[in-house]
């Protein structure tokens, strides 16, 4: 994969070729595979592309940032659909918020997988769906049926930063909550799918978590936010980490669910890109987790440690390494 620099400046600055459905949600149709531009071997995957692609953005993600992402994911698979949810912060500090805010993706999912959880062949309505490729919306094969087609991975989800994973949480049980929905213990709220998680997941650190809720902030607005955050974050230490032993709060609850069965069923490989570099997330929590999903039985996990990079910036110190690793997970390079 090339690097961020060989991306058109205008394509890495904006989201406009992207449709705005919420605050939270955003949706890009790309090109019929006919009217797509031509690629070359270094600029997109010589693999089957996903049937859709889901960018989950750290916590106040700007959209120059975020555009740079997309438009890697642009070129590596031209025809693919992809769906953005971003993180806010107030996920964290009101989690039921989340289920609003990332509600309008449901049908984004449901218009390309519609026999998603499901074991009917009933299809949601995508009235509120940008059009997709006819090719992106070939019913998905119930989890629960079993055989080597359900491994054979149909979905890409990439996620930064606890805000971004937990967002994939977010997004499942929106789907598994959804009215066409009726998820048991042997259907998968996700089709097969392949996971990339950079900088994340984390676990309960005071001075970690202070600066991630300050990141950006300088001046009076940092002197006026930093008794608030000092606040919470004394709050979620004394509830979560004292009273709670570390086993309750959103971020035991993401390394949780990231590794839970559901996971596991429709889990089929992932990737973790991570530094010791990072100020917010430490690189012993991310191999932590890595070991735990080994543990409960995740067979192909991935370990990419950057040197001298810092949170979500992995890719500005070695693009051509980050990439790599992304397409890779994708094709089953692990």
């Amino acid at each position: 994969m090339a690097p961020d620099t060989a991306i058109a400046p205008a394509a890495a600055r904006s989201l406009a070729s992207m449709t705005k459905i919420s605050p939270c949600v955003y949706f890009y149709r790309p090109e019929t595979p006919s009217a797509a531009p031509p690629t070359t071997d270094t600029a997109s995957s010589s693999k089957t592309p996903p049937k859709l692609v889901i960018l989950a953005t750290w916590m106040g993600a700007r959209d120059p940032h975020i555009a740079k992402y997309l438009a890697q994911y642009q070129a590596l698979f031209p025809t693919a659909p992809i769906l953005l949810l971003r993180s806010e912060p107030r996920h964290f500090i009101r989690p039921g918020s989340a289920a609003s805010d990332f509600a309008p993706a449901v049908p984004c999912v449901r218009a390309i997988f519609p026999n998603l959880g499901t074991g009917s062949s009933g299809t949601a309505s995508s009235a509120s769906v940008p059009a997709a490729s006819s090719d992106s919306l070939t019913p998905l094969a119930n989890e629960a049926a079993g055989g080597e087609a359900n491994r054979v991975p149909q979905l890409l989800l990439h996620a930064w930063s606890n805000g971004g994973a937990s967002s994939l949480l977010h997004l499942r049980r929106a789907l598994n909550l959804s009215p066409e929905a009726t998820a048991t213990a042997e259907t998968s709220s996700v089709p097969p799918y392949t996971l990339v998680l950079d900088s994340t997941p984390g676990a309960f650190r005071y001075l970690a978590s202070y600066r991630a809720f300050t990141a950006g902030l300088s001046g009076a607005a940092l002197w006026l936010a930093a008794p608030l955050v000092h606040a919470l974050c004394l709050w979620y230490w004394l509830r979560h980490a004292v009273l709670g032993r570390g086993r309750t709060g959103p971020l035991a609850a993401l390394r949780r669910g990231l590794n839970d069965a559901l996971a596991r069923r429709a889990e089929v490989r992932r990737a973790y890109v991570y530094g010791p570099g990072d100020r917010l997330v430490d690189w012993r929590d991310v191999e932590a987790h890595a070991a735990d999903a080994e543990r409960a039985g995740f067979a192909a996990v991935r370990r990419e440690r950057f040197e001298g990079s810092e949170h979500v910036a992995h890719a500005r110190v070695d693009a051509e390494r980050y990439w790599r690793v992304a397409r890779e997970t994708w094709e089953g390079v692990v």
